[in-house]
């Protein structure tokens, strides 16, 4: 009793200690996982505040792996789990502007789509998938089981099967609506047809003279960094960021074997080959697991097919092995087991029978005096039959066929069955004439990178990156060390650096580290390399900053190309009275070309010149236009003639090819940004996932 009064006693102290143990448990485990009470929680992203829920997605991602997998695609984890969730964050797009628009899809649309009168789509579905006759026998199996003797859980399987396809259509049916209504957004009148034609209809011949910014020398123009500010600025919103990015450098060392391994790895060819000739068929690489061999037959035709078999077995006695081919660290070997004439085809006519033991015997007999196979056929005691069916005696699976048929004359049937009920009736229609046929073992050996070299590599990129511990020195020192940086852009949406597969623990890294800091290593055997990563800036601020390398050599490039303009318009403008002249002052060649306004590349220019195009477009012929600045020269040009002798202007063609090129069947390719809009995304997968 006294121990009792003592625990109660303690009973608030012990309700205190339980409790700040419960808390720290739970904070703990938050933390540990990457979320926080206060943060992600369960959402995986958001959607201009609609939430995508962590479950429902590794629902999502694990169909998706099941279907990858059902058509033997091998995806990486990492880049399959971002196509769902893009997937899924344009739905909740789509979602949104499918309820401001007000469109629903009422429930006769969605019966008649099911199981009524436009059912075609959905009954060729369920035919495909579930083998019943059309969608409204698969709705009365799901919901009338007993009817079709299911057992409750099947039942249960179909129901949510029927469920989850209603969902499906009435959101096909919506798209079909919302698509309905977005081709009317963009659609041609008159001027825009007209305009489209005038923009395409006239071809201008010119002559010309471009002196190439390329002819002058860089270091004579210099570039202030208020220049690229200035070129920055004026068009800022190229540069707008759609999630917080960083720059990173990294070091991808590939796990291949060294060159010690290789010639480990001859020697072990070199062994089996050995061992393959002083013993029979394959037992002298019985002890050798890195060796496959595969025994087969094959005929002398296919053995022609392959030059280089061909060559090994032309000199290969039986019971010898060679190699065949060594393709990198690859190597196929060969061994000749046996060479002999044997049958390699035939084929057959064949009939499955439900019936007694008198009625086989009726069939076949009736067959044998000349009644047709496909009269027979048609009889209700055949279930199936097929005639002329081509089986190669040489493949392993046809090993009982070769059994049943082996003695047999060509043209009789017979049933190889002495069963009392049902069986089988065969007849070998045609049998080859044998041809020379090569018991082969097919062996197959790579060299694969030994543990030491494996340890050796990790161990020379971890010194790496312990000697070099920020961005800076990470890239510096790479050359000298036998390394090669690659420069990548990382955001939260990035399943990978640099497209390498099995990398995105080092995304999720770089998502958390500071700039300048220099990852630990990442990746094993299973992933194929090393890498380590540097994280040289970080761009939060909605823009690329001028001061990213691409962006300021585009802009310095840029700022550069306009004061050689300049210079080369003050040295030009006026002194020449037509293109020859100026060609003179250029000191370059009269050349010739077309100019059509509508045109993405002009010949001899390059592309994008559109304020030469358009200069061209309203250039009267004859007149001189220029010198005037394109993307890369100075340019003198004098329009000598114009072709208008093209198509007749035509409203229906101009307003469907400007639906095509300008509208809402050119803006459907980028539909999932205009919904996005400014809408803000955050994406929280990395999170989830290290």
């Amino acid at each position: 009793m006294a121990t009792l009064e003592k625990i109660r006693s303690k009973s608030a102290l012990l309700l205190i200690i339980v409790g700040a143990g419960l808390l720290a448990f739970i904070i703990g485990d938050f933390f540990t996982s990457g979320r926080t009470i206060f943060g992600t929680g369960t959402t995986i992203a958001k959607v201009d505040g609609n939430k995508i829920d962590i479950q429902e997605f590794q629902r999502r991602v694990q169909d998706a792996s099941q279907q990858a997998q059902a058509q033997n695609q091998r995806m990486d984890n990492a880049v399959l789990q971002q196509q769902v969730l893009n997937a899924m964050i344009a739905e909740k797009l789509f979602d949104q502007e499918i309820k401001d628009l007000g469109l629903t899809v009422t429930d006769q649309e969605l019966t008649d789509m099911m199981v009524g009168k436009n059912s075609q789509y959905v009954d060729r579905m369920v035919q495909q998938q579930l083998g019943v006759p059309d969608a409204k026998t698969a709705h009365d199996m799901a919901f009338n089981p007993t009817k079709y003797g299911m057992q409750q859980a099947q039942a249960q399987q179909l129901q949510a099967y029927w469920i989850d396809l209603e969902n499906n259509v009435e959101r096909m049916l919506l798209q079909q609506k919302f698509q309905n209504l977005f081709a009317g957004t963009l659609v041609a009148n008159e001027l825009d047809a007209k305009a489209l034609y005038d923009d395409n209809a006239a071809t201008a011949h010119i002559i010309y003279a471009k002196k190439d910014f390329s002819s002058l020398k860089d270091d004579d123009f210099e570039v202030s960094d208020s220049d690229i500010n200035a070129l920055y600025n004026k068009d800022k919103n190229r540069y707008a960021l759609d999630e917080p990015t960083r720059t990173v450098s990294y070091i991808a060392v590939n796990i291949v074997p060294s060159e010690a391994d290789v010639l480990a790895g001859q020697k072990k060819v070199e062994d089996a080959l050995l061992a393959l000739n002083n013993n029979p068929e394959l037992q002298g690489i019985a002890t050798m697991p890195e060796f496959v061999g595969d025994r087969n037959k094959i005929t002398q035709s296919d053995v022609d097919k392959q030059a280089r078999l061909k060559a090994a077995l032309d000199s290969l006695s039986v019971g010898r092995a060679t190699l065949v081919s060594k393709n990198g660290n690859d190597y196929t070997l060969a061994k000749l087991i046996g060479k002999d004439q044997e049958v390699a085809q035939v084929k057959i006519d064949f009939l499955a029978v439900q019936g007694s033991r008198a009625q086989v015997d009726s069939l076949v007999g009736q067959l044998n005096a000349g009644v047709s196979f496909d009269s027979v056929s048609a009889s209700p005691l055949v279930a199936q039959a097929q005639k002329d069916m081509e089986v190669s005696l040489l493949d392993a699976n046809a090993a009982s066929v070769k059994e049943l048929i082996d003695g047999r004359a060509t043209g009789i049937y017979f049933t190889p069955d002495t069963l009392a009920e049902g069986g089988r009736i065969m007849r070998v229609s045609q049998r080859e004439a044998p041809v020379t046929v090569y018991d082969l073992a097919t062996i197959t050996f790579t060299t694969e990178p030994s543990n030491a070299t494996i340890n050796e590599l990790d161990a020379a990129l971890r010194k790496y990156v312990d000697d070099n511990k920020d961005s800076k020195t990470f890239a510096e020192n790479a050359q000298e060390a036998g390394y090669t940086t690659f420069p990548a852009t990382v955001s939260a949406s990035s399943p990978t650096i640099g497209n390498l597969n099995d990398s995105h623990a080092a995304v999720a890294w770089v998502m958390d580290a500071k700039k300048g800091q220099v990852s630990p290593v990442f990746g094993d055997v299973q992933t194929g390399r090393f890498i380590a990563v540097a994280v040289n800036d970080i761009y939060d601020g909605g823009y690329v900053p001028a001061r990213d390398a691409q962006v300021h050599t585009i802009l310095a490039a840029q700022a550069r190309n306009d004061k050689k303009a300049a210079k080369l318009l003050a040295d030009y403008d006026g002194k020449a009275k037509d293109v020859a002249g100026y060609a003179q002052l250029m000191n370059v060649s009269v050349d010739t070309t077309t100019v059509n306004f509508g045109q993405y590349m002009v010949p001899g220019l390059g592309m994008s010149e559109s304020a030469v195009q358009g200069k061209v477009a309203n250039a009267q012929k004859g007149a001189l236009v220029g010198p005037m600045q394109a993307n890369n020269s100075v340019i003198v040009l004098q329009v000598t003639d114009i072709d208008n002798e093209g198509r007749p202007y035509d409203f229906q063609e101009n307003s469907i090819r400007y639906n095509q090129q300008r509208g809402a069947s050119r803006m459907m390719n980028s539909l999932d940004r205009i919904l996005l809009g400014n809408k803000k995304v955050s994406n929280n997968i990395n999170k989830f996932y290290k």
